[in-house]
């Protein structure tokens, strides 16, 4: 204690030590967890009957803990530390902003289009940041003595100034500038590498100093291509990404969104991923001027019709620019991706599954399979062009039933017969989904028949399809459950507009949609 009393804890050495951080934070994560906070406040007020105005009693509460449990007033002890030592801080970190989940949380009415808002989504996309390196220097304080806040002076002002001068990385990071920061840290290595390497192999012998010299210049060249094409692709593919967000096609925005996410290992790839980019945005939009109308009348009447006719025609310009620019993008990627592409990297891998939450909105304890057959009906994608955006979404999964000859998944929009080879167990190893043996939409299907064990589907345009159960008894039990979801989920009907240009693309068999 000191003279007058007050109590001292003393402590000859104090050190931190928090390990390289990488934070990643996705505003469409954040949207929807605030989402949800707002969701279950309201139906907490709903459940105690309260109005906006009415006091919940978490104010009580509040004071009756704080009266019951006391802090401690920071005054009211002493620290002294003989040696305080702060290490140093890594933190790497990335920004993604979603304007097509910011349309959905923050919705705004009236007009019918807002150029303002249109402009603002896409001047959104170039904010994104791409693993910003931070590093705040370590601190280091001896004969350390005061209260808590006394003490926390000096650490607040060394953490400010280090933050303030490490601010330029962030906007160096930005991806639509082709992340400056990123290019000079791979070009720095290439440059380090190719005059230590030498050098360390000159200590030793000759033959070491070739062997450093030829690891130098490889790694000279690997830096050099990665960085500069890695940069290239970086500001083509935020480009691609701010003219899809302006042909205002949600749909085509999201399938943009992950096929950027699937970088090309090589130029091979790269090629290939780049055709079809240039593919699916010829193709959307030219289908988008007779479909973005249609949609929009079965969804708003004409007020939606409007919007789809404007979409359509803005699209019929930007969706293939979007996609030529992805394209491009591709490329660059393969091009830098190329060096590195026999390098040993360990790559992150979901553990299970993504949970599947019912129709009823239940949670319920984690059911593995499930979780796989949700996954497989998002991974094969509906291609049917009568159906909106919205009921794509809109899809459920609803039960499965084990054949022989695979797995029948059945969902509220149609029946997918999964082959039962393919058993994957993670829902991000496969780069291409599994092959389909079948799928009818609900609207398609006649109706049921079963002989013996074999369950025969009867359709309205296509051949009969067929599977087998283990038995008959299973075979019958599935009979009566499927006729009894038919006549509920086929109520559905096709617009005129949509089935004959969705018959069109099934007879070309176009198949855009799909990606290895």
């Amino acid at each position: 204690k000191t003279i007058t009393g007050v109590p001292v804890s003393i402590y000859q050495y104090a050190s931190f030590l928090m390990q390289k951080l990488k934070l990643s934070i996705e505003e469409r994560i954040m949207l929807r967890m605030l989402s949800y906070a707002d969701e279950f406040c309201a139906e907490e007020a709903d459940l105690l009957g309260l109005q906006n105005d009415d006091d919940d009693g978490s104010d009580f509460v509040t004071q009756m803990v704080d009266k019951l449990y006391p802090l401690p007033a920071s005054s009211a002890s002493k620290m002294f530390f003989s040696f305080l030592q702060l290490h140093p801080i890594a933190v790497d970190i990335s920004l993604e902003l979603s304007s097509e989940v910011r349309n959905q949380y923050m919705s705004e009415g009236g007009a019918v289009f807002n150029p303002l808002k249109w402009l603002k989504n896409a001047a959104g996309t170039a904010i994104d940041i791409d693993e910003a390196p931070i590093r705040l220097k370590s601190l280091t304080i001896e004969d350390a003595y005061g209260n808590t806040s006394t003490l926390l002076v000096p650490i607040k002002k060394h953490y400010l100034s280090q933050v303030l001068r490490e601010a330029y990385k962030v906007l160096g990071s930005l991806e639509i500038l082709g992340n400056p920061v990123q290019l000079v840290n791979n070009l720095g290595s290439g440059v380090f590498d190719f005059f230590y390497e030498p050098a360390k192999g000159l200590v030793s012998s000759p033959q070491d100093f070739g062997r450093g010299l030829a690891r130098g210049t490889t790694s000279l060249l690997k830096h050099t291509v990665t960085g500069v094409f890695g940069a290239a692709s970086k500001v083509t593919g935020k480009l691609a990404e701010g003219i899809a967000v302006l042909g205002m096609d949600e749909e085509f925005q999201r399938q943009s969104r992950m096929n950027a996410r699937r970088p090309p290992r090589h130029i091979g790839e790269g090629v290939i991923e780049g055709g079809k980019s240039v593919a699916m945005g010829v193709f959307r939009g030219v289908t988008g001027i007779v479909l973005d109308p249609y949609h929009g009348y079965r969804l708003q009447g004409w007020k939606g019709l409007l919007k789809g006719i404007g979409t359509g025609v803005v699209g019929v310009g930007l969706k293939p620019a979007a996609g030529s620019i992805q394209a491009a993008s591709k490329l660059l990627q393969g091009i830098g991706n190329t060096a590195t592409c026999c390098d040993t990297t360990f790559e992150n891998d979901r553990a299970r599954y993504p949970r599947y939450i019912g129709q009823d909105r239940v949670l319920r304890p984690y059911n593995p399979l499930d979780a796989m057959m949700a996954a497989q009906l998002r991974l094969h994608e509906i291609q049917d062009l009568s159906l909106s955006k919205e009921e794509k979404k809109g899809e459920t999964y609803l039960r499965m039933f084990c054949s022989l000859n695979g797995n029948l998944i059945i969902s509220n929009l149609r029946i997918l017969m999964l082959s039962s080879k393919h058993h994957p167990t993670s829902f991000s190893r496969y780069r291409k989904p599994p092959p389909a043996v079948f799928k009818l939409l609900w609207e398609d299907v006649k109706g049921f028949e079963h002989i013996a064990n074999t369950i025969v589907i009867q359709s309205k345009e296509q051949k009969p399809k067929q599977f087998k159960l283990p038995n008959e008894h299973e075979a019958i039990e599935c009979k009566r459950q499927l006729d009894k979801m038919h006549p509920i989920l086929s109520q559905r009907r096709r617009g005129k507009i949509g089935a004959a240009v969705s018959g069109v693309v099934k007879k070309l068999n176009i198949n855009i949609f799909e990606s290895d």
